[in-house]
């Protein structure tokens, strides 16, 4: 089948090479090369001998059939013929409409088998997916080239195939494997077309034969016939005209083309004579001048197929890796192409005389082996334009430029291996959606956001799973993008409706408990509302905090109640603000004291560092507060005359002692059924209460004990303080004080620090006297 359109007449062009060949130039000379340049009967001839050739017409869309001129009429006369059957009224069909077409030329449609309309139709997206298996013109249904060729493959007659629109077309009693005879009926839509069930890429299906293959195989076909002639009839050898004649006859060709033939044999033949008798392999030994590259090609091929046939017929087994490090120069591909060249022509391990001389055409190898006329018989050839460039590319769902003359291919194979493809019908698609739509409804709300999302992942993946192996296995065409969008956009619509509600009933609580709770503590309540009954806790290493104003006492005298809450207020929130910039947790407040921890309800490995450099940077705010209530005087009056009178006497205004300390301790809602409180508790937790309030014999400001000092000692200036036997408690425990961060002391205090530590030391060994002379520095 010709999927190229000859509807025109070739124009008759003579050559002057042809016209110098004529010894004189008369009517009848002239006729004869007319008649050799005549291509449109030269292709009549072939396909009329041939007998198996379909051609190609070309139809026009449209409702309202066009006047037609009496070669249309003959060519309709045929079609009406050799066309199916509507098993409806004409009128009463939905099938795709023709107004016009254009069928071959009359002496070519008289020489072929049949002819049919060649042409493809592209969905909305421009893929083709979709072939037309009919056009309606009038009352008469115009068959494609593949529904042609399909039937002419399964032996049925094109005019015993009914179709009735929107369903099928049917092609009865097929001849089966088994003997039994069956009807195959092809599901196509309204407008005649049917689902193709492509079998791949252009490369992956099917057998591609380049053009210039077929070529090198008929010309290489004619040297193998006319090498055979000379074998088997000596005579021609000194009658050229005979050879010539009895060649173009046997090979159906013209009598230019035989003589090619025979002039390239007589030339191969003497080149292999010169090689193998006198032992010439440097073509400018023989070959004149004038002989061209194409010349030394031919010798050169000449002398590398012998080499190799001696190679091959010495040793049969030898290997192609053998072969190619024997010719080092020699092109591989042309070792490959000879080397198939060769043991194609072995018999019984050798080279009969009548695969003498070793020529052959180079691009007749396909698939590694010799092209001949015997690959393509018995078979359905497809021949059309796959060159890029050409308008005859477009896009299918395996490729976006794939050659339309697969098309035929692939809609034949549909066919005969029944593979066709079925939609499922379309309320089956809407009762689908409306029972995922129900579902989601009904599921999602009562599901939290990530396992809404894992319940819509596993729906969607079993649905796109059923879906792939329903196509893959049975052909069954599930719709996708619908029911994914409900899926999808449902659980979204859903999920986002919840998260707004969610979302006001969050700021709603966090708005109401925030004030009371710490927000981290909020935000798992909110996270796990359950944890609210939850009575209870785990156990623990984290760091436990108190602080407490040193004579807190004394100051509050010095304030209204008003005023109290005011300063109260304001130091606690510069003071929270630090510790949770930190990550730390504040459990409650006790008056001016603060209880917090870090390491709950969010962990943190390096819980002892947070809660140390958020100790070093309360102390280092408190600096800075005094320094701006000394220089803006915004104290109360009595409160600003009580700092004035304790800076006149050494001491420190609003001084804050705080105790850090790590270890295991017990963390989750402590209380009762009714009434709980997200705290701490643990002897880690006492050591850190003592801690604080046993900071007033030291002077000190921050008290930390072993685990805290090992965990910041790279990066804070630490001191030991003394060992410190807590009440309850046999075994003592070593205080340290937290001074500052490392590289911020000034010089002296540096200086005190290290003569403090040279000290401690001497007094460790029992050395008093020492210790006591350094500690008065």
């Amino acid at each position: 089948a010709f999927d190229v359109y000859f509807t025109e007449p070739s124009a008759k062009t003579i050559s002057a090479r042809n016209i110098s060949r004529l010894t004189q130039i008369d009517s009848t000379t002239i006729t004869d090369l007319l008649s050799e340049a005549d291509y449109d009967q030269q292709f009549r001839d072939v396909i009329s001998k041939a007998g198996n050739v379909y051609l190609a017409q070309f139809a026009i869309r449209g409702d309202s059939p066009m006047k037609r001129s009496s070669d249309q009429e003959i060519a309709l006369d045929w079609i009406r013929d050799n066309s199916p059957k509507l098993t409806v009224e004409p009128e009463k069909s939905n099938l795709a409409r023709i107004e016009n077409f254009v069928p071959p030329l009359k002496s070519l449609r008289e020489a072929s088998k049949g002819f049919a309309f060649a042409q493809t139709e592209a969905d909305i997206d421009g893929t083709r997916r979709r072939y037309p298996l009919l056009y309606q013109y009038g009352d008469v249904l115009f068959p494609s080239l593949a529904l042609l060729i399909a039937c002419r493959h399964l032996d049925i007659s094109i005019q015993d195939v009914s179709v009735t629109p929107g369903k099928y077309i049917r092609l009865p009693n097929v001849h089966t494997a088994d003997g039994t005879k069956k009807n195959i009926e092809i599901p196509i839509d309204d407008q005649g077309t049917m689902f193709i069930n492509w079998p791949g890429q252009w490369e992956e299906s099917f057998v591609h034969y380049p053009h210039r293959a077929l070529q090198a195989a008929a010309e290489q076909s004619r040297l193998d016939r006319a090498k055979q002639l000379l074998h088997t009839d000596a005579s021609f050898r000194s009658n050229p005209r005979g050879f010539i004649q009895t060649l173009a006859t046997e090979k159906n060709i013209s009598a230019a083309d035989a003589e090619k033939s025979v002039n390239t044999l007589k030339l191969v033949r003497w080149m292999e004579f010169q090689y193998r008798k006198k032992g010439i392999s440097d073509p400018t030994e023989i070959l004149p001048p004038n002989a061209g590259q194409k010349g030394v090609k031919m010798f050169d091929q000449i002398v590398l197929n012998n080499r190799i046939a001696e190679k091959i017929t010495e040793n049969p087994s030898i290997s192609h890796e053998k072969l190619l490090s024997s010719f080092p120069n020699a092109s591989p591909n042309l070792i490959t192409d000879s080397e198939n060249f060769i043991r194609s022509q072995l018999v019984g391990g050798q080279l009969p005389n009548n695969a003498r001389p070793l020529f052959f055409y180079p691009p007749a190898i396909y698939n590694n082996k010799l092209l001949t006329s015997s690959d393509v018989e018995g078979k359905v050839l497809f021949y059309g334009l796959t060159a890029t460039g050409t308008e005859d590319l477009n896009v299918t769902p395996f490729q976006a430029d794939y050659p339309m003359v697969g098309i035929y291919p692939s809609v034949v194979n549909t066919i005969v291996n029944n593979l066709f493809i079925h939609r499922l019908p379309t309320g089956l698609n809407v009762s689908i959606i409306l029972a995922i739509g129900a579902l989601l409804s009904l599921v999602i709300p009562r599901l939290r956001v990530l396992e809404g999302a894992f319940v819509i992942s596993a729906m969607s993946f079993i649905y796109i799973l059923v879906s792939f192996l329903s196509f893959t296995h049975g052909f069954y065409w599930i719709e996708i993008v619908a029911p994914m969008n409900t899926l999808i956009v449902g659980y979204l619509g859903i999920t986002i409706y919840g998260y707004v509600i969610k979302e006001r009933e969050k700021e709603f609580v966090q708005g109401a408990f925030g004030h009371y709770l710490a927000p981290t503590v909020v935000d798992q309540i909110m996270t796990n509302p359950d944890m609210i009954n939850q009575l209870g806790g785990e156990e623990r290493v984290m760091t436990s905090f108190f602080s407490d104003v040193a004579a807190f006492s004394t100051i509050s005298e010095c304030l209204t109640p008003s005023e109290l809450v005011e300063f109260i207020n304001y130091y606690l929130s510069e003071m929270c603000d630090i510790i949770e910039s930190h990550g730390g947790t504040i459990d409650k407040f006790e008056g001016d004291a603060i209880l917090a921890f870090f390491g709950a309800p969010a962990f943190f490995e390096d819980h002892a560092i947070r809660g140390c450099l958020s100790c070093i940077d309360q102390q280092n705010r408190m600096i800075y507060l005094r320094d701006q209530w000394n220089t803006d005087r915004s104290l109360p009056t009595a409160l600003q005359e009580l700092r004035d009178s304790w800076n006149k006497e050494g001491r420190t205004f609003a001084h804050i002692r705080m105790g850090l300390t790590a270890g295991p301790m017990v963390v989750g809602n402590m209380g009762s059924r009714n009434r709980t409180d997200y705290t701490m508790m643990g002897d880690t937790v006492n050591l850190a209460a003592r801690f604080e309030s046993g900071q007033k014999m030291y002077g000190t400001g921050i008290m930390v004990n072993e685990s805290i000092k090992q965990a910041v000692d790279d990066i804070v200036e630490t001191r030991r303080l003394d060992f410190i036997q807590v009440v309850g408690k046999e075994e003592p425990v070593i205080a340290y004080e937290v001074i500052d961060r490392k590289g911020h002391l000034d010089k002296q205090k540096a200086q005190v620090v290290e003569l403090y530590k040279e000290g401690l030391q001497h007094y460790d060994r029992f050395q008093f006297e020492k210790a006591e002379k350094i500690f008065s520095q």
